[in-house]
């Protein structure tokens, strides 16, 4: 018996001492919504979506639009909208005997304090920003807009979200969306041709290939370039019906042509054809109506073709190497 009260004397101490430490809990139990954050919503004016190098820099404009989502619980009070700067191959290394990009320290161009505002961003607004002159921005410089939020209770939210998050986000997240762009020139070289291919050589053809007598003269037919976007087009016979002809084989395909502001690169281009090879193009002759090319890759297949445009377009006059 004298065992029993003591052991219900313990018990009972012991309840006493978990309930004050649960009543302590509970009366400083943590406020989960202080680690709520916001979120910027960005939409990107696809008409005016980078500076076009073609165009007058100082007034080439981008455009979106910024809202806030604080979920209900937290005040947005600001956004800032910063920009980075990056100065495409502007540096040199001469120990790995190349050039890479600079980038410069975020400045801000403009605070918001209303929602949704809209945000346009000229490359006169750009180069005062920064402190340079216009004309020393260049193809391939690039931009990126961070949003950092300032809250009515003095947090500053800098976390950037994934896009998707910030359009319809999982969970109460800190941060917000940025806007990127670059200096670029608009593309449009995409066409569907016919072709003719003459002075056509095949350095390793070997029987059982027909070699590139069996192409006769010329060799016609007809093509595509193929837009993927960015100014990159895929190429549906690389070799302009000398494959058919000189290997009795298939197109080649998996070639791309790169379009940079009317330039197409005298090295190799972009991909690859269905052997790993690797194609250049020179123009050396285009009158609009016609685009002449001497084209090779890199096992010996070689030719001359004249592409007319069979899609009731033109090929641009600046289109050259």
């Amino acid at each position: 018996m004298k065992n029993y009260k003591i052991y219900s004397m313990l018990c009972t101490l012991l309840l006493l001492i978990v309930m004050a430490c649960s009543d302590e809990f509970v009366g400083n139990s943590p406020n989960f919504n202080d680690h709520v954050g916001a979120v910027t919503k960005v939409t990107v004016n696809p008409t005016k979506n980078f500076f076009n190098l073609n165009a007058a820099l100082a007034t080439a404009e981008v455009e979106f639009s910024v809202d806030v989502d604080g979920f209900g619980i937290t005040t947005v009070n600001s956004v800032e909208v910063e920009l980075v700067y990056t100065d495409k191959d502007r540096l040199y290394d001469p120990f790995r005997e190349e050039k890479y990009d600079s980038v410069h320290s975020a400045v801000t161009l403009m605070t918001l304090s209303s929602f949704p505002s809209t945000v346009v961003v000229t490359g006169a607004d750009v180069a005062a920003a920064l402190g340079i002159p216009i004309d020393s921005l260049d193809l391939g410089d690039s931009f990126q807009i961070t949003l950092p939020i300032n809250t009515a209770d003095g947090r500053r939210l800098t976390t950037a979200l994934d896009s998707d998050l910030c359009n319809e986000p999982a969970q109460p997240s800190f941060g917000g969306c940025g806007v990127a762009w670059a200096i670029s020139c608009p593309s449009d070289i995409g066409a569907e041709y016919s072709y003719v291919t003459t002075n056509i050589a095949c350095a390793n053809c070997a029987p059982p290939a027909p070699g590139a007598a069996a192409c006769g003269a010329s060799i016609s037919g007809t093509g595509s370039w193929t837009d993927l976007g960015g100014g990159v087009y895929s190429v549906s016979d690389a070799t302009f019906g000398q494959y058919g002809c000189a290997w009795g084989d298939t197109e080649a395909e998996g070639v791309q042509i790169t379009d940079v502001c009317s330039k197409i690169g005298s090295g190799p281009q972009g991909g690859s054809d269905q052997y790993g090879l690797l194609y250049t193009f020179i123009i050396t002759d285009n009158t609009g109506t016609t685009l002449t090319i001497d084209w090779s890759n890199d096992y010996g297949d070689s030719g001359t073709t004249v592409l007319t445009r069979t899609d009731g377009g033109s090929w641009p006059l600046a289109l050259s190497n």
